[in-house]
């Protein structure tokens, strides 16, 4: 080979290794971040406890014990009374002009729900004694539609892709047991475990020591499964109290993340809004509403 022929292969050699890792820099500089964990919110919903009836009960072991593993708001109210437009502010941002408990009523606009399946996110709502996925009754045994935001929504009700969220309480398990749980998950448990039970359930302080105990079969599901790492979190709230502090009484709102710092309190002066503000800062979607001029929970949930 002559020289001359020698020096022009090793000179284009080089120039291609020089493009080679050139177009390395690039493509490396280029590439998007690493995405961050994805959230898997859950959010338990439990009934008509005021603050001092839930913190120090000996009748509800488990909520006092998360309440010293998490965080705990100390000042949160529910928005108004009864129950049903509590649920419903929970995933509106908004009472929806509901009024009283009758499940007949209908609201129309974007929700929670909606604003997650406009971003692909997923959700699911999984509610205790309800018959079947997408079930549209007012009652079932132990179930009721009152509890049951999803189905009040007239929009979400008319998308059967959508409905099919709205499923039996027992499908967590297998959804943890698959590491399949959606973005946000709404745990609601029926009338004998929500703590406010009816004459069906054996008086207050069963309903109390049930309702404990199934928070803490759950809990300890959710805390032991796969999608138990950074991004998610384990809300546990009351709809309403008994009293008048903030439209619908003081409640107890307890926080749990993976390796959070236990024992934090906030005094802070939040309610349901801001608790919608927060998960919806947390999944990535804008406040709806009433959250979009409430304080996020940023002091118990960074």
């Amino acid at each position: 080979m002559s020289g001359l022929k020698k020096h022009a292969q090793n000179k284009l050699g080089r120039s291609l290794m020089l493009l080679g890792l050139l177009g390395f820099s690039l493509s490396s500089a280029q590439a998007p971040p690493a995405a961050s964990n994805s959230p898997h919110i859950f959010l338990l919903i439990l009934e008509n406890h005021s603050y001092g009836q839930v913190i120090g009960n000996p009748n509800l072991p488990t909520l006092n014990a998360l309440a010293k593993r998490g965080s705990l708001a100390r000042n949160y109210t529910g928005v108004t009374h009864p129950s049903l437009p509590n649920y419903v502010a929970l995933i509106a941002g908004s009472t929806m002009n509901m009024v009283g408990d009758d499940p007949a009523q209908s609201f129309a606009g974007a929700t929670l729900a909606s604003q997650l399946a406009d971003q692909r996110l997923t959700w699911k709502g999984y509610m205790q004694g309800l018959p079947a996925a997408g079930s549209n009754v007012n009652y079932a045994g132990l179930y009721g539609k009152k509890h049951n935001p999803f189905m009040l929504s007239s929009d979400l009700v008319k998308q059967p892709k959508q409905l099919a969220n709205v499923v039996p309480f027992e499908q967590l398990q297998t959804d943890l047991q698959r590491g399949q749980v959606p973005n946000f998950s709404l745990l609601v448990p029926d009338l004998c475990h929500d703590l406010h039970g009816d004459l069906r359930c054996l008086g207050r302080a069963n309903v109390e020591r049930t309702g404990d105990a199934f928070v803490k079969m759950w809990a300890d599901q959710i805390m032991a499964s796969s999608v138990w790492k950074p991004g998610a979190a384990l809300i546990i709230t009351f709809d309403e109290g008994e009293d008048q502090q903030g439209g619908g009484g003081r409640v107890a709102t307890i926080l749990l993340t993976p390796g959070g710092q236990g024992g934090r309190v906030s005094d802070q002066p939040y309610n349901h809004y801001s608790l919608l503000r927060s998960m919806e800062d947390h999944l990535g979607v804008p406040p709806l509403r009433e959250a979009a001029c409430a304080a996020p929970m940023s002091d118990l949930w960074p």
